[in-house]
């Protein structure tokens, strides 16, 4: 095998003749490191020394901008710093810097409607475990084609079941890191199953959360209810479907739910960025419900599909 040695102008050169179905679907990319934005996919790429990249070392965030709205930003802002504070990682940008340079991506992209990721690394540094040996923290910002789920998804509900894999240890399920390792293997288990979500369990055998979704359920005396936030990421959209339902007069608690909490629910619902409120008509062999979409996913996802006007105009 001959293997040649390329320089800078051969390697853009390959790059940009690589092929990839996906890259349709990536607009704009920021970089600290390259100091601007890219628009080309093909050069939307890290240095293979970021610790976020060898060893997860980062934090991020997603988020959605749905006809020039942005949803939820601030939110999702603050939850970057505490995850980051959480990992004693320091940012370079403020997080008013932050939320420029994410809209000044948007305006290079062209696009009012798409998902937004941030990521916050440790950075370029060795190869090493030491986080001290990373030269400076790094920002990524990409914006990328968002892709909600099916009508249908919405009509018929969909079908969950108890992963294998445990949940993360509850001071790791807290962080938005990049270390997604047990996510993704729940996210191949769901799909391996032929359903659509898998749901952890503590150590005590209450539900977690999916592989990047919430749960809730609605007991049988109408109240929603979440997870305690111990041993969860709390999801930004879970939280703003809670106050939606608190400020439309529907009860709220937030309590450990068991296995029999989930089966005798009245509706069990899945939240996430790019879901906004799925009815939950199955549990493994169980029917949740009448087995048919309840009347409180479909008035939450409602009002958030309203209350996503109200994010930051582009």
């Amino acid at each position: 095998m001959n293997i040649p040695i390329i320089n800078a102008e051969k390697l853009i050169e390959n790059l940009q003749t690589v092929k990839n179905p996906f890259f349709e679907e990536y607009y704009a990319f920021y970089s600290s490191w390259f100091g601007g934005i890219i628009t080309d996919p093909a050069l939307m790429i890290l240095p293979i020394d970021d610790h976020m990249v060898h060893r997860g070392d980062g934090v991020f965030e997603a988020m959605k901008i749905v006809d020039g709205s942005i949803y939820l930003l601030e939110e999702h802002l603050q939850r970057l710093f505490t995850s980051a504070a959480s990992i004693a990682l320091q940012s370079r940008f403020t997080l008013d810097e932050i939320r420029e340079i994410v809209i000044a991506t948007l305006q290079a992209s062209k696009q009012t409607t798409a998902l937004i990721r941030i990521f916050l690394s440790r950075g370029p540094g060795d190869f090493s475990v030491n986080p001290y040996d990373s030269i400076a923290s790094q920002l990524y910002v990409v914006i990328t084609k968002l892709k909600p789920p099916k009508p249908e998804k919405y009509t018929d509900g969909v079908k969950i079941g108890k992963s294998i894999y445990p949940a993360k240890p509850a001071w790791m399920a807290k962080i938005k890191s990049c270390n997604y390792l047990p996510n993704v293997l729940m996210k191949k288990e769901a799909v391996d199953r032929k359903l659509d979500f898998v749901i952890g369990l503590d150590s005590e055998g209450n539900l977690t959360e999916s592989a990047t979704e919430n749960l809730l359920i609605v007991d049988q005396t109408g109240t929603l209810i979440h997870p305690v936030l111990d041993s969860i990421l709390k999801g930004t959209t879970m939280i703003r479907a809670c106050q939606l339902a608190k400020e439309n007069a529907i009860p709220t608690e937030v309590r450990a739910i068991s296995i029999a909490d989930l089966i005798s629910a009245r509706e069990v619902l899945i939240t996430g960025t790019s879901l906004n409120v799925l009815p939950v008509v199955q549990f493994e062999a169980n029917v949740i419900g009448t087995g048919t979409p309840g009347p409180i996913a479909k008035k939450l996802n409602k009002l958030m599909q309203a209350d996503i006007k109200s994010g930051l105009a582009l």
